[in-house]
């Protein structure tokens, strides 16, 4: 099995966090660290949602998100959810201190088929900014879901203190900016963090080429 090389991306910064450390294969797209407690939630992850339609996802990155998934959980971290598209790992979530960031980071990097990581991380905050990033986040799934546009995209939704946060991947640029329209028309979202990616649909070979079996 070829080892990818790993490229070294750093983007952002993580707010209410001083130093910034370089990781292999990462992308750390901080901003302002803002987030909400979600211990207030059925839940332990953050509030989100997949917008139904076509393929879910390739079989290969379904593999890699389960293992990646299952290794966060493992190392009780919980609060920070995590999502493949074609190869490329999207951690999103809160962390209360930069060793839970760290730790995240590195597990993701040490997935072998994961070639980048990209990371958005918040600070835990208020059991009110939960309710209300629940609220809005049915708001916005309702209003992509009800896109004919968008039926066969596979898009997922996290809404963090206001900021939504859309993840997935398109077969065209229409349908990605179609996505980004609809949220930024919801009136109560704060600002729009675009991770789609546009995708053609892929054969199956392609979708397990590479595939460790770690």
């Amino acid at each position: 099995m070829l080892k990818q090389m790993r490229h070294i991306l750093f983007a952002g910064y993580i707010g209410l966090m001083t130093g910034c450390a370089v990781y292999p294969a990462v992308q750390v797209a901080g901003g302002a660290m803002t987030g909400y407690d979600a211990a207030n939630l059925a839940d332990r992850y953050l509030p989100r949602d997949s917008v139904a339609g076509g393929e879910i996802c390739g079989n290969a990155d379904k593999m890699l998100e389960r293992r990646l998934r299952e290794r966060l959980k493992f190392n009780n971290l919980q609060t920070i959810s995590a999502h493949v598209v074609a190869r490329q790992a999207f951690l999103i979530g809160r962390v209360i201190m930069r060793k839970d960031a760290d730790h995240a980071i590195k597990i993701a990097s040490a997935v072998q088929g994961i070639k980048v990581v990209t990371c958005k991380f918040y600070p835990m905050g208020t059991p009110k900014q939960a309710i209300d990033d629940s609220h809005l986040l049915a708001q916005l799934t309702s209003a992509l879901t009800r896109s004919n546009m968008l039926e066969t995209a596979d898009l997922r939704v996290e809404v963090i203190q206001g900021n939504a946060i859309l993840i997935g991947s398109t077969g065209s640029w229409n349908q990605k900016t179609a996505a980004v329209a609809i949220a930024h028309e919801i009136g109560e979202v704060l600002n729009v963090i675009d991770y789609i990616v546009v995708t053609p649909p892929s054969s199956p070979e392609q979708e397990n080429e590479d595939i460790a079996t770690n």
